[in-house]
C-alpha cells in the first residue's frame, strides 16, 4: 500500500533500461554489483536490480520509493532486519530447511522465498510481497515483527579483555532488564578457532533482587560475585565454544526472548555481533551449531519455555542439551521435562540440585528417563551450584570441539 506523496500507477517498461509515470520518462541504471535497489509504487510494482535516475538524479519520493537491499512488503519503508530474520526463520520451519537467520537478503534466503512461492500457488519471484507476507502468517508463523534494529557500532557497549580472549557487550533490549540496562555478554574464550558452525552455551541467570541494577557484566565478573566466573570455566575447559548470557529482570524476566521466534531473533543479533566485531570479521559468515541451554535458580522457567515454546523456531532443534542447577522451582517441572526428553532422544538434560529444589528434583529422577541425568550437587550453597559443574559439563559435551 501506497503512501502520502507516492506516484500513482508507476508502469515498467523495460526490466532492462526504463520505466514512466503518467507524464515523464525516467531512466534506470543498471544498480552496483554490491546493492540491490527496487522501486515500489502504489500498485505494488517491484523492479528489481535497477537504480532510478532522472538527469542523473535519484528518483524523488513522488516516483517512487527506492529502498537499498529490502527483502519486504511494500509501504514498510526501510530495510528491516527484523522483518527479514522473521522470514528467515518461518521459511526454515515451513519448508524444513537450515537458513542462516542473519536479517541479510542473500541468495540461499531468495531461493526458499521462491521454493515457498512455487508451493503456495504464487508467483516465485523471490520477493515478499503483501501476498507471501499472508501465505506466511497463515502458515502458521504468527505476526511480522516491528521494526528492531539490527547491531551496529553503535549497538555495542563495550569490549573487555579480561578474561581473555575478550568479551563483546551488546545494547540488546528483551524488555525485562529494568532497572538494569539492557546488555548481553558475548563472550570469546582465548584460542577460540573461528568454524563453519557456531556453538554456543546460552546461559540464563537466577534472581538478584539485592542486586537489581545490576547487569551481566557486573553479575559474572568475580571481583563483583565471587560465585559465577563462567568465562575463566570456558577458557579452562578447551572448548571451542562461545558464550552469551543475557541480562534477565530481578526475577529472570526474559521479555521477548521467550516469545515467538525470540530465540531465533536474538541469537541473530548475536551472529551479527560476531561478524561485525568479533572472531568472524572478515569471514565467510558461520551458521548456527550446536546450543546448550544452562540456567541457575531463576532462570529454570526461561530455559524451559525456550526449550519448549508453542512454535518451535529454527533454532529449537539445535539445542543439545539443557544445564539446570538448582532450579525446578516450577509447577509442572518434573513433568514438562521429562516429556521434553522423551521426545528428544537425541538431546539430554542434567539437573543438579540443593535442599529447596530437591522434591522436584527427586520426582524427575524416578520417571528413570534415559537422557536424564539428575543429581545431588556438592557445591557448599545455592550460588555455588552452577560454577561447581559448570567445567566438567562443558568438558563432557563430547559434541564440542577442543581448542
Amino acid at each position: 500500500m501506497a503512501g502520502p506523496g507516492t506516484t500513482r500507477g508507476l508502469i515498467v517498461v523495460s526490466w532492462a533500461t526504463r520505466f514512466r509515470d503518467r507524464k515523464k520518462r525516467t531512466e534506470a541504471r543498471a544498480a552496483p554489483k554490491n546493492s540491490m535497489a527496487y522501486v515500489y509504487s502504489d500498485k505494488g510494482i517491484v523492479l528489481p536490480g535497477l537504480t532510478g535516475a532522472a538527469n542523473g538524479r535519484r528518483i524523488p519520493p513522488e516516483h517512487g520509493r527506492m529502498l537499498q537491499g529490502f527483502l519486504g512488503p511494500p509501504g514498510q519503508g526501510e530495510l528491516d532486519p527484523s522483518y527479514v530474520r522473521w522470514v528467515q526463520s518461518s521459511l526454515s520451519r515451513i519448508l524444513g530447511v537450515h537458513l542462516t537467520v542473519d536479517g541479510r537478503m542473500g541468495p540461499e534466503t531468495r531461493s526458499a522465498i521462491r521454493s515457498f512461492q512455487q508451493r503456495y500457488g504464487l508467483r516465485p519471484d523471490g520477493f515478499v510481497g503483501t501476498q507471501t507476507e499472508q501465505a506466511l502468517r497463515s502458515a502458521g508463523t504468527g505476526l511480522a515483527p516491528r521494526a528492531v534494529a539490527p547491531p551496529s557500532a553503535s549497538s555495542l557497549i563495550k569490549r573487555e579483555d579480561h578474561p581473555p580472549s575478550y568479551t563483546l557487550y551488546l545494547n540488546i533490549t528483551l524488555g525485562g532488564e529494568s532497572p538494569a540496562r539492557p546488555m548481553t555478554g558475548i563472550f570469546v574464550p582465548s584460542g577460540y578457532q573461528p568454524q563453519r558452525e557456531v556453538d554456543f552455551i546460552l546461559y540464563l541467570h537466577g534472581y538478584k533482587l539485592s542486586f537489581s541494577e545490576a547487569s551481566i557484566d557486573r553479575y559474572w565478573d568475580r571481583r563483583s560475585f565471587p560465585y559465577w566466573p563462567l568465562r575463566e570455566g570456558v577458557n579452562d575447559s578447551g572448548k571451542n565454544v562461545i558464550l552469551v548470557a543475557p541480562t534477565l529482570g530481578p526475577r529472570s524476566q526474559p521479555g521477548s526472548l521467550t516469545r515467538p521466534g525470540g530465540l531465533d531473533g536474538y541469537l541473530g543479533q548475536v551472529m551479527t555481533a560476531l561478524r561485525d566485531f568479533g572472531p568472524y570479521r572478515g569471514r565467510t559468515p558461520p551458521a548456527v551449531g550446536s546450543i546448550i541451554l544452562a540456567c541457575h535458580s531463576g532462570g529454570g522457567l526461561p530455559m524451559r519455555q525456550l526449550a519448549m515454546p508453542e512454535r518451535p523456531g529454527q533454532y529449537t532443534a539445535r539445542i543439545r542439551e539443557c544445564w539446570g542447577f538448582d532450579c525446578l522451582y516450577n509447577t509442572g517441572d518434573e513433568t514438562a521435562w521429562a516429556q521434553w526428553a522423551r521426545s528428544r532422544p537425541d538431546a539430554k538434560l542434567y539437573v543438579y540440585y540443593l535442599g529447596t529444589t530437591e522434591a522436584r528434583s527427586q520426582r524427575l529422577q524416578q520417571q528413570r528417563v534415559p537422557n536424564v541425568v539428575v543429581e545431588r550437587s556438592s557445591a557448599p550453597g545455592h550460588n555455588w551450584v552452577p560454577i561447581t559443574h559448570w567445567k566438567n559439563r562443558i568438558q563432557d559435551a563430547r559434541f564440542l570441539p577442543g581448542r
